[in-house]
């Protein structure tokens, strides 16, 4: 029996500054952020008057994206229970945790900010949310010892407990 493979695609693009837009793609429990109007942005730079200046948004409209794609490539993508999206009044945001030897990195976040179609960011929001609820838990642990930074803390805690008192021999 074939069990049916659906992917969900939402491109994002910003009320106000059309050239900053991200796609994400739902398959197979993970969600895939893809750069989106590279070529064209290319050609903003290059026919710009102010080619540094120009350059300098452009490469910073697609500095997380990018990183994101990299580490896509060497962990694959983010599984959809470490992503959370959310849509106020007409500001989108979504936050994913990569995750580095199976524990919580560090969020990476993709601020939209006003997108030009709220009705299509609700609906992905959702779609999100129905996909979280039939997805198995990826967590290792519970609680702050599902992040690096617990297991770091923890450790922090530990040593400054078991260090020996330093005695005053005066």
């Amino acid at each position: 029996m074939n069990e049916t493979h659906t992917t969900y695609t939402y491109t994002a693009r910003n009320a106000n500054d059309p050239d900053k837009v991200l796609t994400f793609t739902l398959d197979d429990g993970h969600m895939r952020v893809n750069l989106t109007g590279v070529m064209e942005q290319a050609n903003t730079i290059a026919s710009s008057d102010e080619k540094p200046e120009e350059l300098k948004h452009q490469v910073a409209l697609q500095m997380k994206p990018t990183l994101m794609k990299l580490k896509e490539q060497v962990s694959g993508p983010v599984h959809i229970n470490d992503v959370n999206a959310k849509l106020n009044d007409d500001q989108f945001m979504v936050t994913t945790w990569p995750r580095l030897g199976g524990l919580r990195l560090a969020p990476v976040r993709f601020n939209m900010g006003p997108v030009d179609n709220q009705d299509t960011a609700e609906a992905f929001v959702e779609e999100l949310h129905q996909r979280q609820e039939t997805e198995s838990d990826t967590r290792k642990f519970f609680g702050p010892l599902d992040y690096w930074i617990g297991w770091f803390g923890l450790l922090l805690l530990i040593s400054f407990l078991i260090r020996k008192p330093k005695t005053n021999t005066s």
